[in-house]
């Protein structure tokens, strides 16, 4: 009897202060959903959604690049290897004056000159072997830099405008072969490579840093903008996997016609003429059509010249994943001004925005206060000091494709064009790498 007495008395008692509790506001704990009671359980914290980048380079979950969306941003900083796959003769070490001669007259030179396919071959791959090397990769790294733009043109993987290979086995095509290679070493460096075609199959432009001189004719030949697709697709299917590939860059200034050509029908005047813009746009379009068939990973860069409002809308034309381009030659005021234009067009548009080509060295600090990926033009140059045009510059002996023998443009092309011997341009790589520490 005393036994239940006092059990009473406890539940009264536990009663009585459950009652206060919730007097006082109190609350009980809440079942924690293992006790087997049929209680709610307590609510879950929602763990906040993770910020989506609007027209920033992020690092995705798959390892590569993307424009927007999740992940860790990326700001491209870094050179052009200009003059290694597409010789310019007023900044490499051949012969012809500036825009007077191309790349395509070398060749031409030296076939009419009765120089056989194996001496040719020998002679670029000296060129080659020795213009970037290594070397050259590791100081571009220990600037800090994280990428670098490879321009290339059709001639490195076709022997025509047309599109016929230069091999059956495209591992022993010249271009792949340079391409395999730079993006591996610079993966090994922790950078990653834009693949820059400076030079397509008939032509973009009039200029001779096409290859050519004179020759403007991817807009109306068919064959050449069926080569240049052939090669796109090509280049994409070999590198769809490949995460050290941050873009694509579909076209080396589109248009860019010198006015020596002016009395030409398909001459165009890229600055006040909209059917240049409509022109240069078709065969974009065609280009990122072909590559999104074979490879949705990477990002596309396509330049406007010289403004990107000569683009079109991305999502009106149906392209995702983009950087849209300029090349900004231009005074420190202009430049700070359309680096302002560019931070905003890319937050209205949700593209990244990107300088591919400047030598202002002003231009470095200007991308980064606007946060504006960016590559100098360019890592080095043969033909003497030319202000920040060049982080390496030299003054070296001239290959004359129409004059010299074999062995003399064999030996202009060897190690002499190592970086090695080149002087620093203190002032330019202390830019750098204050923008990039």
């Amino acid at each position: 009897m005393k036994k239940t007495l006092a059990f009473c008395l406890v539940v009264a008692v536990m009663c009585a202060a459950c009652v206060c509790l919730f007097a006082c506001g109190v609350k009980p704990p809440a079942d924690d959903g293992e006790s087997g009671g049929g209680g709610g359980g307590a609510t879950v914290p929602v763990a906040p959604e993770p910020q989506k980048e609007v027209g920033k380079i992020v690092l995705a979950d798959n390892g590569f690049l993307q424009v927007g969306g999740v992940g860790e941003t990326v700001t491209l900083r870094g050179v052009n290897l200009g003059g290694w796959l597409i010789q310019e003769c007023w900044m490499c070490p051949v012969n012809g004056a500036d825009n007077e001669w191309g790349n395509l007259d070398t060749l031409n030179a030296l076939v009419g000159r009765g120089f056989t396919a194996e001496q040719i071959d020998a002679l670029f791959e000296s060129y080659q072997d020795n213009w970037i090397t290594e070397y050259d990769l590791d100081i571009i790294a220990d600037m800090g830099c994280n990428v670098v733009r490879v321009p290339f043109w059709y001639r490195n993987f076709m022997s025509d405008d047309q599109g016929t290979w230069l091999d059956s086995d495209f591992d022993e095509i010249p271009g792949f072969r340079r391409l395999d290679w730079v993006i591996s070493e610079a993966a090994e460096r922790g950078m990653y490579v834009i693949l820059d075609m400076h030079g397509v199959p008939g032509g973009q432009s009039f200029n001779h840093s096409t290859g050519g001189i004179g020759i403007n004719k991817i807009y109306s030949d068919e064959g050449c903008r069926a080569a240049m697709e052939k090669l796109w697709v090509a280049i994409a299917e070999r590198y769809k996997d490949n995460t050290a590939v941050a873009a694509y860059d579909i076209m080396n200034e589109p248009h860019n016609n010198d006015e020596a050509f002016s009395d030409r029908p398909e001459y165009r005047n890229v600055y006040t003429d909209p059917e240049s813009w409509d022109e240069y746009n078709a065969v974009y379009d065609r280009m990122i059509k072909a590559i999104r068939e074979v490879d949705s990973n990477h990002i596309i860069t396509v330049e406007g010249i010289w403004k990107v409002y000569n683009l079109p809308h991305p999502r009106e034309s149906g392209w995702s994943n983009m950087m849209y381009q300029v090349h900004l030659y231009d005074s420190t005021e202009d430049f700070a001004g359309y680096a302002a234009y560019l931070a905003n067009y890319s937050a209205k548009h949700d593209v990244a925005v990107y300088v591919g080509e400047f030598s202002n060295i002003d231009g470095i600090a200007i991308c980064e206060e606007y946060g504006v990926n960016w590559t100098t033009w360019t890592y080095k140059g043969g033909k003497g000091y030319n202000g920040n045009w060049f982080v390496y510059y030299a003054d070296l002996p001239v290959a004359d494709s129409t004059a010299d023998s074999f062995d003399e443009m064999l030996e202009k092309w060897g190690a002499g064009l190592r970086t090695e011997n080149f002087t620093a341009n203190a002032d330019l790589i202390a830019a750098i790498e204050g923008a990039t520490a």
